[in-house]
């Protein structure tokens, strides 16, 4: 696609851009771990709420029905629109200018509430290993955004080298929990909970809801595409390589962690990190609790990498301030955008640590519906995809990337029917998503909203 001039951007900045330096493969693959997973952290309280069988069930099922349906759809409109907005720009062309301000719009509300997760999680897992206040823990929280946001100041290489790094620090103790645990593999026992308990749509609901958030992402680094060598290529050798891995890494350090076991009470926030300790002792447990600690880190430096280009993207769209859209001419990133979201996030630290993931899965699947259908779409639109990879399958490998997700995002409705209090998150999530109009009305009306015809930047500096 050709590329076109950046009205918001002044005119000499051109100039004094250096050449972006993209994401390698490697790279790509460990922010892409980061993004999507970060290690099995976070699946303890799916066994506290579905229990331990139903929630293996379901790290074996939700990678077939949600992540791989996702990444092929990700790697196919990545291939045909490689450009700096990525799912954005798919949605936009695909199904219209609202639609589009749809998408970018519920991926704010859900990468809010994940975004303020993470700092408080930090502190959280670091106050096991030190002992640490309130205040301290948010003081540390809010230090956190602040690294993440001056890793993504520097560049996308920086974010890929620490990724890079952080991945190899988390896989190390999973890894090591499995070797030693590899007797409770071998002879592997099921765990004496039964599948389902009293209230199995609330179960069913809230386990897949915690799985859904662990296994989900997988077109998020779409939103920079224009960062990453051969993107076209690239994107899908990342998947195809971090999609095994993302689930034997939640897998096999569960089924070690539950083989056997007689009850899911006890389990939270942690819990790896016991059974860490009873498996391979005290140093293995401190070293799964300072995991956690280095996975919040993590997961936050490296989906800052994406989040902070939704602000910029959408002033490029003339939704939302000029000035966000303004490059540093040092290290050719949106340095306005990344001060934004270090600043709301910031403000989100003191909030602390509140289990919002209904919200959080609600907001996220109405985006990647938008995108499924985009997806269908676009084979219409722009049918000729020489030398692009496309799914398989023909009509009806199409059909089922595009059912699939939405299937297992009705399952989780079952909460919302059930005896818990799934229901009031639901009702929140839906009002959140009705504003969505009057936000749309009022940005196009303070900024102008994009222009009838145009076509979406290949680079950054474009």
């Amino acid at each position: 696609m050709p590329q076109i001039p950046n009205e918001n951007n002044d005119a000499s900045l051109a100039h004094t851009l250096r050449t972006p330096r993209k994401l390698a493969l490697i790279p790509l693959v460990c922010v892409m771990y980061l993004v999507v997973s970060g290690g099995a952290y976070g699946l303890e309280d799916a066994v506290r709420m579905a229990g331990p069988r139903m929630t293996l069930l379901l790290c074996l099922v939700v990678p077939l029905t949600l992540s791989l349906p996702t990444a092929l759809m990700a790697a196919e409109l990545t291939a045909l629109m490689p450009v700096e907005g990525g799912f954005y720009f798919w949605v936009k062309e695909a199904l219209g200018p609202f639609a589009g301000f749809a998408e970018a719009y519920l991926t704010i509300l859900y990468t809010a509430v994940d975004m303020a997760i993470y700092p408080v999680l930090f502190a959280g897992y670091l106050s096991f290993i030190l002992p640490l206040g309130p205040a301290a823990q948010i003081a540390i929280g809010i230090a956190l955004v602040w690294m993440a946001g001056g890793l993504n100041f520097l560049g996308v290489r920086p974010v890929g080298m620490a990724s890079m790094i952080l991945a190899a620090i988390l896989v190390s103790p999973f890894a090591i929990l499995v070797v030693v645990g590899l007797p409770r593999l071998v002879h592997f026992t099921m765990p004496t909970p039964s599948l389902f308990g009293k209230d199995a749509l609330g179960a069913l609901g809230a386990g897949l809801t915690v799985v859904i958030w662990n296994f989900s992402g997988w077109e998020n680094l779409s939103v920079v595409s224009a960062e990453i060598e051969n993107p076209r290529r690239n994107y899908l050798r990342a998947i195809l390589i971090a999609l095994p891995i993302i689930v034997a890494g939640y897998v096999l350090p569960l089924a070690v962690s539950v083989s056997g076991a007689t009850t899911a009470a006890g389990w939270g926030t942690g819990s790896f990190s016991h059974a860490g300790y009873a498996i391979g002792g005290r140093a293995l447990g401190g070293a799964l609790a300072l995991g956690g600690a280095v996975m919040s880190f993590a997961v936050f430096e490296a989906a800052m990498l994406w989040v902070s280009r939704m602000p910029f993207v959408l002033a490029r769209e003339r939704y939302l301030s000029p000035p966000l859209a303004q490059l540093w001419s040092t290290t050719a990133t949106p340095g306005k955008s990344i001060l934004l979201c270090c600043v709301v996030f910031t403000l989100l630290v003191p909030i602390g640590f509140v289990a919002l993931v209904v919200l959080d899965v609600f907001f996220y699947m109405a985006a990647l519906a938008l995108e499924l259908f985009a997806l269908l779409r676009l084979r219409k639109l722009m049918p000729d995809r020489t030398a692009m990879f496309t799914i398989g399958g023909g009509r009806a490998g199409l059909a089922l990337v595009a059912i699939l997700p939405i299937l297992t995002w009705a399952a989780t409705f079952g909460l919302a029917i059930s005896a818990s209090d799934g229901k009031s998150d639901f009702i929140l999530a839906i009002v959140l998503g009705a504003f969505v109009w009057p936000a749309y009305a009022i940005c196009r009306r303070r900024y102008g909203g994009p222009p009838p015809i145009d076509v979406p930047p290949t680079s950054l500096t474009a």
